[in-house]
């Protein structure tokens, strides 16, 4: 008993201790992107305190022992959300997606992704949701490596395997390899097992369920998705679609699924139905000099024809983008960056931000995607996402002006705060 009360007063007195050394910070904001409203707020300061946001405005009382941070030359925004990303996956552009399977083993891609989570927090990234490719729940284990302090990275809402139909997203694999799959994705036989699968992913800790409809010779059936979507919203867990084509698009829209990632050639009458019915678009584009380091990068010639349908390609993701927001869909950033690249990841996942510039041509609504919006389709809008009082203090400054000069501006990370913490100044 003596020993019990000599703990329990232990823990009191060093909680009571922790309590009584929050750190403060006064930032003093040249210009603030507030996402609630869409705009810029010049001459703006946040208080911090602990992991929370206490104050925002002109003029703040400065408590005594804060620290004071000149941000004046920045422009600030809330943490950075990429709602669409790979980290534990590595694919060189010559080579099929399964081939990091053959070649890596859990522990490489684990200890591999340790390193591209930092990098996408150094980049301005204060929360990831990461859509699979990424073995039997190694993303789980990533997620409470950083929750527990023990790696640096962002905030990660995960989803462990993602549902699928027999082939997954391996296409063409010989018999003897087709183990593959089954490692990597929750293949889908039934209505019943459709069920079975969303619980089984909802008991090991998923935040969010993602399926394949398809690409190769099987999709998933309308009635499996249903199946999906209901036992995910009775559980209040949100369902985003990898759907690249609109007879698969349509279905994951029947099916009644939150989000849809990719979405590539998206006819307008679906923009339509997906404004209608509330249902977001992660449209995972990149723009065209980014693809053409990527070919550099991965040591790939690239052919004329080649780049002629690159021009296509990246213009056509640009018109979606633009028609997605002026139809009123809510357009959420997501990179889908696992191809390799010679610089980190996390820098070059942003430029998905540059190519929406390109499509609307307006800084506002460019952040609003990976702030607002991206916090939204993660569940994660409740503390985050916003800056405003009693927030979380996920917090990004940018040396220069985003909203005159957004595209080089946003490579010019000069501060970055995660729940009260600095990781970046």
């Amino acid at each position: 008993m003596k020993f019990l009360s000599l703990m329990l007063a232990l823990s009191v007195s060093l909680l009571l201790h922790s309590q009584g050394t929050e750190k403060t910070y006064l930032l003093k904001v040249a210009k603030l992107y507030d996402s609630e409203k869409n705009s810029f707020l010049k001459n703006q300061e946040i208080l911090v305190k602990g992991k929370k946001i206490e104050k925002v405005g002109t003029n703040l009382t400065k408590p005594e022992g804060a620290e004071v941070i000149n941000l004046q030359s920045c422009t600030v925004t809330p943490g950075l959300i990429d709602a669409h990303t790979h980290v534990l996956t590595i694919q060189k552009m010559t080579d099929p997606l399964e081939t990091d399977l053959f070649v890596n083993g859990d522990m490489e891609r684990t200890l591999r992704a340790v390193g591209i989570c930092k990098s996408f927090l150094e980049a301005g990234f204060t929360t990831i949701r990461d859509l699979g490719n990424s073995g039997q729940f190694l993303d789980l284990n990533l997620k409470r490596a950083i929750g527990n302090g023990w790696m640096i990275g962002p905030r990660m809402v995960v989803s462990g395997p993602i549902l699928s139909p027999e082939d997954g997203q391996f296409f063409n694999l010989a018999s003897h390899n087709r183990f593959v799959i089954d490692k990597e994705y929750r293949v889908i036989k039934n209505v019943e097992d459709a069920r079975q699968a969303v619980k089984d992913h909802i008991s090991k800790g998923a935040d969010v369920i993602k399926v394949v409809m398809g690409d190769g010779r099987i999709t998933l059936p309308l009635e499996e998705v249903k199946m999906i979507v209901e036992t995910a919203h009775s559980f209040g867990i949100k369902v985003t679609a990898h759907a690249t084509y609109d007879a698969v698009i349509d279905r994951a829209l029947e099916a009644g699924v939150d989000g849809i990632e990719h979405g590539y050639g998206i006819a307008d009458s679906l923009l339509d139905k997906m404004a209608r019915k509330k249902i977001y678009l992660v449209p995972t584009i990149g723009d065209y000099d980014a693809y053409i380091r990527l070919f550099a990068d991965n040591e790939r010639k690239i052919t004329p024809d080649e780049l002629n349908g690159l021009r296509s390609y990246v213009a056509a993701g640009e018109t979606i983008v633009k028609k997605a927001i002026e139809k009123g869909v809510m357009v959420v950033n997501g990179s889908d960056m696992y191809l390799f690249n010679k610089i980190p990841q996390g820098q070059a996942a942003k430029n998905t931000l540059d190519t929406y510039f390109e499509a609307c041509n307006n800084p506002a609504d460019v952040l609003k995607t990976a702030t607002k919006n991206a916090a939204i389709a993660c569940g994660v809008d409740g503390f985050t996402g916003v800056i405003k009082e009693n927030m979380t203090a996920d917090i990004v400054a940018f040396e220069g002006d985003l909203e005159k000069d957004f595209k080089k501006t946003l490579y010019k990370v000069k501060f970055v705060m995660k729940e009260g913490q600095i990781y970046v100044r």
